[in-house]
């Protein structure tokens, strides 16, 4: 019967192994599967894949895009892709079904073109394919990110779509059968091979205690054959045996019970209650990201360089729209309209912007409009070289950033060191709170200060060269006026205040001032004279009998410390442009 039963065992383990393991090897099913989209009726300029395609914890899934010609994928976070996509139609993959193998999509009708996305700024990175395309999903950074195709905006997106991942398809037998049959083939080799000893029969005592020492002998040694067996199967099925304890005397001491008890729930209340702050933290606060990467904004510097340095080459205004706007664009229009004039001034300053010496890029966790940069720039390492102070704006998602301010770094000037990714740079407005004195505040304060050398302001702003310059030129200009009598003003355009916070709780400012000065001519006086070519060719004489009034911009950028601080403001960068010379009245 024993042998019957040990073969029966073998046979059953042999088939349960077999079983397992094809389970595991031969029967095993595919290690990856593809999910397709579903069809749509209407095509759409756009399509969105979300990150939910992407399993979280698992490897990064593999899409294969087909599209009629040529198309592109753009990179951007989740948000800033919604932006783009604004009133547009388009098709959003939003997941996988990964129990029938079926991608989750949905079209959402809209307008049926769009500017073409590819190589905007807000992407951070745009890949070009024509009719096919392998994209393995992949974050270049913390935070939701989603991937936007696109044809050219007026044509039909890629909708054709699959998306290949790893299977989750398990054979939940497969490791039970192995285990099982392990165990019978090793309990039936191990009945196979076992004797069993029969006692030998005896009349006296000494026998019948040499005969129970016999029996103890062989008890065990069955025993321990069992174990054995047991123990082999355990091995072969990859579990592990845990050890006896060392001690399975229970604690003699009731205090110490309960101090433990009291101990362990103290510790699960603080754990709960620490594992709940950051849970309620996470709830009240968005987690916010730069609005640029440090790779997005060397590609922007590098094409703002190259766009405005085509302008200045042939003084076109034309080729300042893709990356010029506000003052920047005002004052360099201006520019080009006296060269062209073929009035000799220096050119305007060329931007160089190899090297980031400086960058307050600020931080933000929605798609807020319109979005501020302001950086520090310069052609090399040098030290000796001295940087520009560069303001780029954004309008809108579907915008690229903008040139609003450049010049070179005052003499003497800093700017705090501030790496891109800074999580506690963001945007202010002009009426910000926390600092020494409000934004606009300090553009108006300025302004009284370079107009009126005996500001009240005066003490607010740290020495400054280009201060005493202008104060400097004003009294020169009043003495050469002779006879007639000059008079200073200076107002803020508000639409050009753009500021930036620093990590020390300051804030980085831009604006525009500007300044009116009016030479009034005594009723007996001479004839006003122009100064130079300049003067003369915008005012269109070279004398005049009324009163003149010479208009100029003064873009500037200060810092302004945080409030509480005994630093005083202090200028970054500055110049003066002129803009117009005009008679405003004869006598």
């Amino acid at each position: 019967m024993r042998k019957v039963i040990s073969v029966i065992a073998i046979l059953l383990g042999a088939i349960a192994l077999v079983v397992g393991i094809g389970q595991k090897t031969f029967w095993a099913p595919p290690e990856t599967v593809t999910a397709s989209m579903p069809e749509f009726k209407e095509e759409s300029p756009l399509t969105v894949i979300q990150p939910s395609v992407q399993n979280p914890g698992s490897e990064p899934v593999e899409l294969v895009i087909t599209g009629k010609g040529e198309f592109t994928a753009s990179l951007a976070r989740s948000y800033d892709v919604e932006a783009w996509v604004g009133d547009a139609a388009h098709v959003e993959l939003t997941g996988v079904d990964r129990e029938n193998h079926q991608l989750i999509a949905e079209r959402i009708d809209g307008e049926k073109k769009t500017p073409n996305p590819a190589g905007d700024d807000l992407f951070f990175d745009s890949q070009k394919a024509d009719g096919t395309m392998t994209y393995r999903w992949t974050a270049p950074d913390d935070g939701d990110w989603s991937l936007l195709l696109a044809a050219d905006g007026t044509k039909a997106a890629p909708s054709e779509i699959s998306v290949t991942y790893a299977n989750d398809d398990a054979m939940p037998w497969a490791l039970p059968l192995i285990i099982i049959g392990a165990l019978l083939l090793v309990l039936g080799v191990a009945l196979l091979v076992m004797r069993v000893i029969k006692p030998a029969k005896s009349a006296n005592s000494g026998r019948r205690a040499e005969t129970a020492v016999a029996n103890t002998k062989n008890g065990p040694t069955k025993q321990n054959s069992l174990a054995v067996a047991a123990v082999l199967a355990l091995a072969v099925s990859g579990i592990s045996v845990p050890m006896a304890p060392t001690s399975d005397k229970p604690s003699d001491s009731p205090k110490a019970s309960e101090s433990a008890s009291a101990s362990e729930s103290a510790s699960a209340s603080e754990s709960a209650s620490a594992s709940a702050k950051p849970s309620e933290s996470t709830a009240e606060e968005k987690p916010s990201y730069p609005v640029l990467t440090e790779e997005q904004l060397q590609r922007v510097l590098s094409d703002v360089e190259k766009q405005i340095g085509k302008a200045d080459e042939k003084n076109t205004k034309k080729d300042l729209d893709s990356r010029a706007s506000g003052a920047f664009k005002d004052l360099r229009t201006k520019r080009y309209d006296i060269l062209n004039d073929k009035i000799k001034i220096a050119k305007p300053l060329a931007l160089k912007t190899s090297v980031i010496r400086s960058a307050a890029v600020p931080n933000s966790s929605e798609a807020k409009f319109p979005r501020v940069i302001t950086v520090v720039t310069a052609k090399d390492s040098d030290p000796a070289t001295l940087p520009i102070a560069l303001t780029l704006q954004q309008n809108s998602a579907r915008d690229n950033y903008k040139l609003t301010f450049a010049a070179q770094m005052l003499p003497n000037s800093t700017f705090p060191g501030i790496a891109v990714g800074d999580p506690s740079v963001t945007q202010l407005d002009a009426n910000a709170e926390g600092l020494k004195v409000k934004p606009k505040d300090a553009l108006t304060q300025l302004a009284d200060v370079l107009t009126n050398e005996k500001s009240k302001h005066k003490d607010n702003f740290a020495e400054s060269e280009f201060i005493k310059a202008i104060h400097s030129g004003q009294k020169a200009e009043q003495k050469d006026a002779k006879e007639a009598k000059v008079k200073y003003s200076r107002t803020v355009t508000d639409k050009d205040t753009q500021v930036v916070s620093t990590p020390d709780g300051g804030a980085i400012v831009t604006g525009r001032l500007n300044q009116k000065a009016v030479f009034e001519r005594t009723e007996d006086a001479d004839p006003l004279e122009s100064a130079d070519e300049l003067t003369k060719k915008l005012l269109g004489s070279s004398t005049s009998n009324g009163n003149v009034e010479i208009t100029y911009a003064e873009p500037v950028m200060m810092y302004i410390p945080a409030s509480g601080n005994d630093d005083k403001i202090q200028l970054v960068a500055s110049e003066v442009s002129l803009l117009s010379v005009k008679q405003v009245e004869e006598n």
